[in-house]
């Protein structure tokens, strides 16, 4: 039906800045020496009925050619049709001696399965489990495609986790998509898994998935697929070297900027704190920070976390969407007591807080809070003060 070959896409540790691991791919020629793509490969078998056995034979196919490239240390990614991902298909016997035969363990070979496979989670969970059992290490991939869901992860509790290209992809040059990126990497690992990112094809792609914190990076800027899994180990170790210096001096650079932005905007804080403690009228002594580009409000809290002013707006400020967000637009007599800008200001009342960016009322921007933990000069009762900035600031 099919001549089939194997290629070995390289994968790569970040931290150890050396290749870990190959992902086997399919080639494909019909019978008139015609190049198919491996959907088109598989497709064909399952119409015509055998689909169980193409797969069987693409996995001895890989393996064979994997043991001539001497990676005793090394893993070998291989992919398994949805087709063939379920209970009554678990032929661990035929893989168990075809690793055996090569000299193998089943903690070389990393199962690949589309998080999708099937239909049914439990009986994916069973494959699952069943492989994982006897040894074999679990990717789930393509993750961040179709009906990607955390929970299923949680549910399968991979090894590795592979994320799409697609989300690396849309990370680039939006600042958004990268903040997503990072935060996402994060979850999956606490589910235990390896977080491999797929589709680096340059240098800022590498930097992005140094950045956002993978584990694992694929792509064609460190190697592309070829019957040897060919790579160059001195390039590799070096390139990523020098990135992450470039990484870390970036990084270092950008929070050098955000600390001096920071401190401008604490010190005038500080000063309208003092102001409003010696009762003076709250928008007067509010009047200079109101005038900073990248504040969007400016309110007060009583000691039980209950906004008690109006939130002042600077002119400069217009809201991006005012009329979809009209509901939530007043916000006087609103509790923030379940905010750590007001629980922080308020366990270290001499301190200006400042807190991570998180989406903001009532416009659903992206905000940072500075606030500062008052006391009135002429009452015992203690109050926050809170400034709203918008958070794209601090990276201008």
């Amino acid at each position: 039906m099919f001549q089939i070959y194997s290629h070995y896409q390289p994968i790569v540790s970040l931290a150890h800045r050396r290749v870990v691991g190959y992902e086997a791919l399919l080639r494909a020629q019909n019978l008139s020496g015609e190049i198919c793509s491996p959907l088109d490969a598989f497709a064909a078998a399952q119409t015509q009925g055998c689909i169980e056995k193409f797969d069987r034979g693409c996995l001895i196919n890989h393996l064979n050619k994997f043991s001539n490239l001497h990676t005793e240390d090394k893993w070998l990614f291989v992919n398994l049709n949805s087709a063939t991902v379920n209970p009554t298909n678990l032929r661990s016997k035929l893989v168990l001696h075809q690793l055996t035969k090569r000299g193998f363990s089943p903690h070389n070979l990393v199962l690949e399965i589309l998080e999708d496979a099937a239909k049914n989670t439990q009986q994916l969970k069973e494959f699952v489990d069943y492989y994982r059992e006897l040894g074999f290490l679990i990717a789930i991939d393509d993750f961040g495609t179709g009906h990607s869901n955390f929970d299923r992860i949680w549910e399968l509790k991979p090894n590795i986790v592979k994320l799409d290209r697609s989300m690396l992809f849309n990370a680039r040059n939006n600042s958004s998509r990268q903040r997503w990126l990072t935060r996402c990497i994060a979850l999956l690992r606490e589910t235990g898994a390896v977080i491999t990112l797929e589709g680096v094809e340059n240098q800022d792609d590498a930097l992005l998935a140094l950045d956002s914190d993978a584990d694992l990076a694929q792509g064609y800027f460190f190697a592309k697929p070829s019957a040897k899994g060919e790579h160059d180990q001195a390039w590799l170790f070096n390139e990523l070297h020098m990135l992450h210096h470039r990484s870390l001096y970036d990084q270092t650079e950008k929070q050098r900027s955000h600390t001096h932005k920071k401190l401008a905007l604490k010190h005038m804080l500080l000063e309208a704190s003092k102001a409003i403690a010696q009762g003076i009228e709250f928008k007067l002594a509010t009047n200079e920070l109101l005038q900073h580009p990248a504040v969007e409000r400016i309110y007060l809290l009583n000691s039980e976390g209950i906004q008690i002013v109006e939130s002042l707006t600077p002119e400069h400020y217009t809201p991006h969407t005012p009329k979809i967000y009209a509901p939530l637009s007043r916000s006087d007599g609103a509790l923030w007591a379940r905010r750590a800008y007001f629980r922080n200001a308020m366990e270290h009342p001499e301190q200006v807080q400042i807190s991570t960016p998180y989406i903001g009322l009532p416009n659903a921007n992206l905000n940072i809070t500075f606030s500062k933990a008052i006391y009135r000069t002429f009452s015992s009762e203690k109050n926050v003060v809170c400034v709203d900035i918008d958070a794209q600031f601090l990276n201008e």
